[in-house]
């Protein structure tokens, strides 16, 4: 007695469960692959503004010291009305320019605080914007940046991620 050949091959219905599972990897993996290029996003602005926030200090360090100073101070060079001013510029004069991108200049605020006398208590945040939405304790009026100091805790300070807290004196 023979037994009757069976056709090679796959069904429809065979064909369509592969198709399926393959999809739903397929989406599961492009998911993976944009929500990490999310949290890259994330780090990469976080690394920046807290560069940014470091190279203040770093000027205000240089600033007060040498025999020049008297009293610590918190105040931006002379010819800038603010730290970000400072920080913005790329002149040899200025900070180097922001570095948040994808426009620096309406998407990065660097806020200073100070406390105290001497030793100068100082606070240098920075805050941002990515993916419409604001990194620290700042405002977005649709335009730019503005500190909001006290929105989550100390009425003094406009806290970030990207913050950097230190003691100051004049170092001579």
């Amino acid at each position: 007695m023979s037994v009757p050949v069976r056709p090679r091959g796959l069904t429809l219905v065979e064909l369509m469960i592969g198709g399926t599972l393959l999809t739903v990897a397929i989406v599961a993996l492009l998911r993976a692959f944009l929500g990490q290029l999310t949290v890259d996003e994330h780090a990469r602005n976080r690394a920046w503004a807290v560069n940014d926030a470091r190279q203040v200090l770093e000027e205000l360090r240089r600033q007060n010291s040498g025999s020049d100073c008297a009293t610590p101070s918190g105040n931006p060079p002379a010819g800038f009305s603010s730290w970000d001013a400072w920080l913005a510029d790329a002149t040899a004069n200025g900070g180097g320019g922001k570095s948040v991108q994808p426009n620096p200049s309406a998407n990065e605020l660097i806020v200073i605080t100070t406390s105290g006398a001497d030793p100068l208590q100082i606070t240098v945040a920075a805050c941002w914007r990515e993916r419409n939405r604001t990194v620290g304790e700042c405002t977005w009026n649709g335009a730019t940046l503005a500190p909001n100091p006290g929105a989550g805790g100390n009425p003094a300070v406009t806290e970030s991620p990207a913050m950097l807290s230190t003691a100051m004196t004049c170092r001579r």
